[in-house]
């Protein structure tokens, strides 16, 4: 399991890098950038959750922050 964490590290930091590199090198903006690599990683494993059947809709994808649309309780 540690390796797939420093699997995941390492994806994020390279796309974290790649950021950096494509907005000029900047420096100050690393946390920025890192985040943002993060979050797309978070969206590729959501759409590969999507693509092997599991539902964003389905109870253990739910967040319980109210998304799930108004009305609902």
């Amino acid at each position: 399991m540690e390796q797939h964490a420093d699997e995941t590290q390492d994806r994020v930091r390279q796309r974290a890098y790649e950021l950096w590199e494509q907005h000029g090198s900047r420096e100050g903006h690393e946390t920025e950038f890192w985040h943002q690599a993060e979050r797309e990683l978070r969206g590729e494993a959501s759409r590969s959750d999507t693509s092997r059947g599991v539902s964003a809709n389905s109870p253990s994808a739910r967040s319980g922050s109210g998304s799930d649309g108004p009305g609902k309780v």
